[in-house]
This record gives C-alpha cells, sequence and structure tokens, in this order.
C-alpha cells in the first residue's frame, strides 16, 4: 500500500534501460456503488509531473521533482443532492543517488506535500517524507531492490519497508516489483509496444476543511488497482500508456483529526482506535490514459 510517489530515478521506469522524466495522466472510476445509499459516485484524478536529473559526477547525481494531482468524487445523477468533493495534492521532492560501486547505488529523498482540499490552507495541511532506496545489480539482466520509505500522514505516521527486484527474464518478457507498492509483468513483442499485468498499491491522506474550524477532519485514501496495460511508441521519447482494471479492497473514509493511528507499518495499522466508518463508495473498475516522456539511461 502506498502513495503517489515518483520513486527513484530507474524504478518506475519500464526496464532498466530508461527513464520517465514527465508525464501526465487520468484515471477515471465511474458508477460506484455505496454502503447504505442508492447513489453512485463517478472518481476522476488527474496528475501531471516532472522530474529534473542534474548529473555531479559519475558517481552523482541530484533529483528534482514537481506533481500535482487533482481529485474529485461527484454523483452519477445530475439532480442528487451530493455534494462534490474535491481535494488535491503537491508535491515537491529533492534526492541524492550515490554509486558505491559498479554493482550497487542508493538513492536518498525529502519529499514535502501540501494535501488538501485548499479551501483555506495552514500549515497543518502539510506533511514531510523521505526515503531511501538501495539498488544492487546481480547481473545486467537482474537488480536486487531495498529500503524504506516514511511520510507524516495525518492518520499518524506512516513507515513501509521496500523490498523488490528487477528482472529481464529474456528480450522479451519483465517482471518488476517492490513490495508493498507495486508488481508489474509485461511483455515486449517489439520496441515500439508493451503489454502487460499490472498492482499498485495507493495510501494518501487528505486534510479537509477550514484549519480554523473545530470539526476539521482528514481523508484516509486507501486505493489498490490490478490493471492490464497497453503501452504504445508515438515517436521518439512520448509514449502512450492505457491501463483498465478493477480496485482491491479500496476505501475513501473521513476522520475527525483526534482520531488517529499509533503508527502504520506498510499496510498493517498499529493501535488503531478510530471510529468504524464506512467508506464514502465501494469497489470499482478504473480506466487510465497517460502520456510519458522517456529517455534512455546511460550506464
Amino acid at each position: 500500500m502506498l502513495f503517489t510517489l515518483f520513486v527513484f530515478a530507474s524504478a518506475l521506469s519500464f526496464s532498466q534501460k530508461w527513464v520517465d522524466l514527465g508525464n501526465v495522466f487520468w484515471r477515471f472510476s465511474p458508477f460506484n456503488s455505496a454502503d447504505n445509499s442508492t447513489e453512485q459516485y463517478h472518481f476522476n484524478s488527474i496528475t501531471a509531473n516532472v522530474k529534473i536529473p542534474l548529473v555531479l559526477s559519475d558517481e552523482n547525481l541530484l533529483i528534482i521533482g514537481l506533481e500535482h494531482q487533482y481529485n474529485s468524487i461527484s454523483a452519477a445523477k445530475i439532480s442528487s443532492n451530493f455534494d462534490k468533493i474535491e481535494f488535491s495534492s503537491s508535491m515537491l521532492q529533492f534526492g541524492w543517488e550515490h554509486k558505491w560501486n559498479k554493482k550497487s547505488k542508493m538513492l536518498f529523498m525529502t519529499l514535502g506535500r501540501l494535501n488538501s482540499d485548499y479551501q483555506s490552507i495552514s500549515s497543518s495541511h502539510f506533511q514531510l517524507g523521505g526515503l531511501v532506496l538501495g539498488t544492487t545489480k546481480k547481473s545486467e539482466k537482474f537488480q536486487w531492490k531495498y529500503g524504506i520509505y516514511y511520510n507524516a500522514e495525518f492518520f499518524g505516521p506512516m513507515f513501509v519497508p521496500l523490498f523488490g527486484f528487477n528482472w529481464e527474464i529474456n528480450d522479451q518478457w519483465r517482471l518488476k516489483t517492490v513490495i508493498p507498492m507495486n508488481m508489474e509483468v509485461s511483455y515486449f513483442p517489439n520496441e515500439r509496444f508493451r503489454t502487460g499485468l499490472f498492482f499498485e498499491g495507493i495510501n494518501a491522506s487528505y486534510r479537509m476543511g477550514n484549519p480554523d474550524d473545530m470539526n476539521t477532519h482528514y481523508m484516509d485514501k486507501a486505493d489498490n488497482n490490478l490493471s492490464l496495460f497497453a503501452e504504445f511508441n508515438l515517436g521518439k521519447n512520448v509514449w502512450f500508456h492505457l491501463k483498465a482494471g478493477y480496485s482491491i479492497l479500496r476505501e475513501y473514509n473521513y476522520y475527525d483529526n483526534k482520531e488517529k493511528l499509533g503508527m502504520k507499518m506498510g499496510p498493517v495499522n498499529i493501535a488503531n482506535d478510530r471510529s468504524e466508518i464506512a467508506p464514502i463508495f465501494n469497489d470499482g473498475w478504473s480506466i487510465e490514459t497517460r502520456m510519458i516522456y522517456r529517455l534512455p539511461l546511460k550506464d
């Protein structure tokens, strides 16, 4: 379970030889049902991000990242009395990647976020997090990934131990995972097209309401998606990505600011005294389109 995060320069590119420098994507989940309600709800999310790598030396790389995401939940019927819910996230990222030797490197990142409905903003709407991720090359076709992620969520501190690998099984098949964040199995029939199966876990929180209001609350968002995808090279470094799938154990819940966890360790809630609340809407289908600007990596 994780978060919206441009992670580690090469870890989220489709192979060990490419890096995504920027993308814009739209995710839509239509006609979601809710417990104890006849209403149906649409979920929309639009995100844009960019990464700026600055090469200092053969061993050191600085990374600056910017991301903004807009989310909305609205009723499927125009005549509904449901008030549209809007919430956003703006993130600034600074990273340093150091190569220890020809086989191992480490990435250190700080992550600052403004997660809010933007109705009114105060210091309580900001979050600070960090990431340490190591990569060890076992061979030209296999890399281990390991590290830890931390973020000061509004429900309490969240720590996520990370472990995974990138494996180029052969010229056409890849298996990539960073547990518990994502897993991807992909097939490359040629250099301009790929397809496969993808899982991602998302966990984030957003401050909602006026910070001067005693009834201010936060939204706890957990959305895990299993999807099929296809990706096409439109020319040079531009790719079009299409994804369709279904959410698993989705929860979008409101909690009072005073209701917190002792700690969240990966997907596990520790010392959770929060009230049981029915999610705003349940699991459902989702569709995603994405435009990606991608460059080859140089070893």
